[in-house]
C-alpha cells in the first residue's frame, strides 16, 4: 500500500499522471478498507477474490519435456503456483501486479509486487513494461524507514538493473541515500548489473485487460475502476440498514418513576446500560399501565431491493453476470451446462483476463525461471517449452467435452496427444510421452 510521493516518482523517471495516482489510491482504499465507513460489505475484496478464484482454479504451468523442463516445472509447481492466486487478486485491485522470480539455496521462488510498488517508465510493444522501477520498504535498527529503488531497463546490451536505497524523511518522501548493506536482506544485492542475452525484463506483469478510462495511458486499471462509486453507495446503504436495525430494535416505554434510585442502596432500579439502550422513558404513564411496548417494523424489503439494485449495477460495471452477488443465494442444483449458459458474461470477462492479461506475464515468469536456472547452474541443459493452461470445467461440463473430443480423436479429426494435452493440461510433447506404446492389445484412436 506504500506509494511514493508523486514528485519523487517523477524525479526517478515515472510518467504517472496525477489522475492515475489518485485513482490508484482510491482502489487501494476500497480494498484495504482505509477511509471506510464503520460497516462495509468489503466488495472490492469480494469481486477481486471471486475473479482470482475463477481465473486460477485450474491453472497449470508446463515447461515441456526432458530433465531440464521437469526441474523447472517442479519448481513452478512448488514455489510459483501457490502465490498466483494472490498475484491475480492484487492485479485485479491495482490493474497490474508483477511476479518476480529469484533464486535462493538452489531453488527458484517468486515475489509478488503490487501496483503500489510498480512505477512504469517506458512501455514496449504489446504494452510490455520495458523500463521502470520497483520499490521495497524496510527499517533500520533505530526504526528509521528506508526504501529501496530497483530500476530496470531493456537496452541493446541486455537488461540493465540498478539498486539504490534511501531514508524516508516522511510518508512517501525520499531522503538521504544510504548503502544497501544497511539492511540485512538487501546486503547481497548488486548495485549495478547487466544481464546479457535476454529479451524481456526479469518479471512477469499480470494485468487487467479493461480499457483505461482514467487518463487514457498505457497503464492498466483496476477490475472495479468503473464501480468505485457503486461500491461506496453499497456500503452507505448497508450502513443505513445496520443503523436502522440497531436503533429500531424492540424497546419498552416506562414511566420515569420506575427508573428512580432505590432509597435503600441508592442505585437505579434498572441498570444504566438498559436505560440508555433498551428503554424509552416518559412521564405520567397511567397508574394502571405504567409501561408499554415499542416494536417498530424494520424496512428489510426496501433495503434489500435497494441493495440488490446496486449489486446489479456493480456486476454490470465489473463484467460479471447478473445475479452473481445475490443476497438470497440460488437454490437447487445447477449443472455445469447451465452455468456456461447463465454466466456467459462472467465467462467472457474471465476468459479475457486469462488470455489478454495473464498468459503473457506467466510465460515471462517461466522464461526467467529458465534464465536463472542457467545463470546459477541449477538445472541440466535441455529443452524448455513453456505453456500455460487455465481449464474450463467451472464453465463447461468436462465430461461432455471429453466425450466430444474423444469422438473427434476416434474419427481421426483430432490427434490423440491433443486430447491428452487438453485433459491433463500439458503440452503435446509431454502428452506423447504419456501415451503407451502401440500394440494389438492397446486401444488407439485410429490411424495417424
Amino acid at each position: 500500500m506504500k506509494l511514493l510521493n508523486l514528485r519523487d516518482a517523477r524525479a526517478l523517471g515515472c510518467d504517472m499522471t496525477s489522475l492515475m495516482e489518485q485513482a490508484a489510491q482510491e482502489w487501494d482504499k476500497l480494498f484495504y478498507l482505509t477511509d471506510q465507513p464503520p460497516h462495509s460489505l468489503k466488495l472490492a475484496q469480494t469481486v477481486t477474490a471471486y475473479m482470482a478464484t475463477l481465473a486460477t482454479s485450474e491453472l497449470t504451468l508446463s515447461a515441456g519435456a526432458g530433465a531440464r523442463a521437469d526441474w523447472i516445472q517442479a519448481q513452478a509447481q512448488q514455489n510459483l503456483l501457490p502465490c498466483l492466486y494472490e498475484a491475480v487478486q492484487l492485479a485485479g485491485v491495482g490493474g497490474m501486479a508483477a511476479v518476480k522470480p529469484y533464486a535462493v539455496g538452489g531453488s527458484l521462488y517468486a515475489e509478488v509486487i503490487p501496483r503500489s510498488r510498480i512505477f512504469p517508465e517506458r512501455w514496449g510493444p504489446n504494452r510490455r513494461l520495458d523500463a521502470g522501477y520497483f520499490t521495497d520498504f524496510d527499517h533500520l535498527g533505530d526504526g528509521t524507514g528506508v526504501v529501496r529503488v530497483e530500476h530496470f531497463d531493456m537496452t541493446a546490451e541486455g537488461l540493465h538493473i540498478t539498486n539504490r536505497a534511501f531514508r524516508r524523511q516522511s510518508v512517501g518522501l525520499l531522503g538521504e541515500e544510504i548503502s544497501l548493506d544497511k539492511v540485512g536482506r538487501w546486503a547481497g544485492l548488486e548495485a549495478d548489473l547487466t544481464i546479457h542475452n535476454v529479451d524481456r525484463p526479469h518479471f512477469g506483469l499480470l494485468r487487467m485487460p479493461m480499457l483505461n478510462t482514467v487518463d487514457g495511458s498505457a497503464y492498466p486499471v483496476s477490475l472495479y475502476a468503473n464501480a468505485t462509486d457503486t461500491i461506496r453507495q453499497l456500503d452507505a446503504a448497508y450502513g443505513d440498514f445496520v443503523w436502522e436495525r440497531e436503533t429500531g430494535r424492540r424497546r419498552m416505554i416506562i414511566d420515569r418513576v420506575a427508573a428512580m434510585k432505590d432509597p435503600v442502596n441508592g442505585k437505579p432500579a434498572i441498570p444504566f446500560k438498559e436505560l440508555a439502550s433498551d428503554l424509552f422513558m416518559t412521564m405520567d404513564m397511567p397508574d394502571t399501565h405504567p409501561w408499554d411496548d415499542y416494536t417498530p417494523d424494520l424496512r428489510f424489503e426496501q433495503y434489500r431491493n435497494g441493495i440488490e439494485t446496486l449489486l446489479r449495477l456493480l456486476e454490470m460495471q465489473v463484467g460479471f453476470s447478473a445475479g452473481t452477488f445475490a443476497i438470497d443465494p440460488k437454490t437447487g442444483r445447477v449443472t455445469a451446462t447451465q452455468v456456461i449458459s447463465e454466466d456467459r458474461t462472467t465467462y467472457n470477462t474471465i476468459k479475457a483476463i486469462q488470455d489478454r492479461g495473464l498468459t503473457t506475464g506467466l510465460l515471462d515468469v517461466l522464461y526467467w525461471f529458465d534464465i536463472y536456472a542457467s545463470l546459477y547452474g541449477l538445472a541440466p541443459a535441455g529443452n524448455f517449452e513453456p505453456a500455460v493452461s487455465f481449464g474450463d470445467s467451472i464453465f463447461e461440463d468436462t465430461g461432455v467435452e471429453f466425450q466430444r473430443r474423444l469422438s473427434l480423436a476416434q474419427a481421426n479429426y483430432l490427434r490423440p496427444e491433443q486430447l491428452l494435452a487438453w485433459y491433463f493440461g500439458v503440452d503435446e510433447e509431454k502428452a506423447r510421452q504419456m501415451m503407451p506404446a502401440t500394440s494389438p492389445d492397446v486401444l488407439t484412436f485410429g490411424s495417424r
